[in-house]
């Protein structure tokens, strides 16, 4: 028995849309990593920068300056551009990257991962779900068609709606034999639409685990990066005796910007999940009212 239609319905071939969105979306994402492993040169002072003007100038010891010719102020150490720069970028994903260890930058990059995943599979789906709901939009015109043939013309190639009634049109017009000829035509017809419902539906869900996937373990992964982050630093500290606020304020503060990128990552993805399987729904809805309807149609005539 023939259960199975295979017919001219939507197929799962990429389109060159998903493509350029993939091609962008990749491109985007690993161009800041290239920028974080090149680490910035440091900045060198000129060569005659801490040579005095009057080097080689004698200066008399016994020379007592004029009266009216105030004392100079004492000077005040002034931080290095360099220093001040450092300090700067102490807490940037810049440094994070440059100083951090293996553990650290698996950490990142795994995210970082997650967070190319998460925009192409939100493009693409909504670029996907887009077309599906034009294609139901066509369902109308199948329905006010005078002949079944009038009908699948109105819904164009390669419609997903298209596939569900040319799979029940072909059940009803198969001639059975054997055993198959003991399953009654309603029956196959109900099989083979839903079927095509299956075949919609697995389209739909596509990509929606790894938005799940990434909502719900982004953070602890982020975390992860925190708490080895800090038995870094504390054990730093333990082994130079040093617990002073600078030695452990930029350490912690490094290692809590990992929850940060975490948590940056993963509420996009939850958002993406709920905005895309709500659309989900209403697609899903549609094709199932649609194939009940072409079932009941194909039921209650004769052959196309």
């Amino acid at each position: 028995m023939n259960t199975a239609y295979n017919g001219d319905g939507a197929t799962r071939r990429g389109s060159p849309m998903k493509m350029v969105v993939a091609a962008a979306v990749f491109a985007m994402a690993f161009m800041p990593l290239g920028a974080l492993a090149q680490t910035p040169p440091a900045d060198t002072p000129p060569a005659d920068a801490t040579a005095p003007a009057d080097a080689t100038a004698p200066v008399d010891p016994t020379a007592t300056p004029p009266a009216d010719q105030a004392a100079p102020a004492p000077a005040t150490p002034e931080v290095p551009a360099a220093t001040s720069e450092a300090r700067k970028n102490q807490f940037g994903v810049e440094h994070l990257w440059s100083e951090g260890d293996i553990v650290t930058r698996g950490t990142l990059i795994i995210m970082v991962i997650m967070f190319v995943g998460t925009v192409y599979i939100g493009a693409t789906k909504a670029v996907d779900q887009t077309l599906l709901i034009a294609q139901s939009k066509k369902v109308n015109g199948f329905w006010e068609a005078n002949s079944l043939d009038e009908g699948l013309d109105s819904l164009g190639r390669n419609n997903a709606f298209r596939a569900l009634a040319e799979g029940a049109i072909a059940q009803a017009n198969a001639a059975q034999g054997g055993l198959g000829a003991r399953i009654s035509r309603g029956d196959r017809m109900s099989h083979q639409v839903g079927i095509e419902l299956e075949r919609i539906n697995v389209r739909l869900q596509g990509g929606m685990a790894w938005l799940a996937t990434v909502g719900s373990i982004c953070p602890f992964v982020g975390l992860f990066g925190t708490v080895m982050g800090i038995v870094k630093a504390l054990t730093t500290i333990g082994m130079t005796g040093d617990a002073s606020i600078e030695k452990v304020a930029g350490p912690v503060g490094e290692a809590l910007n990992m929850t940060a990128i975490g948590l940056a990552v993963a509420v996009p993805a939850v958002i993406l999940y709920n905005l895309l399987g709500r659309r989900n729904k209403v697609i899903s809805d549609n094709a199932r009212h649609f194939a009940f309807d072409v079932e009941k149609l194909m039921a209650t005539s004769g052959k196309a």
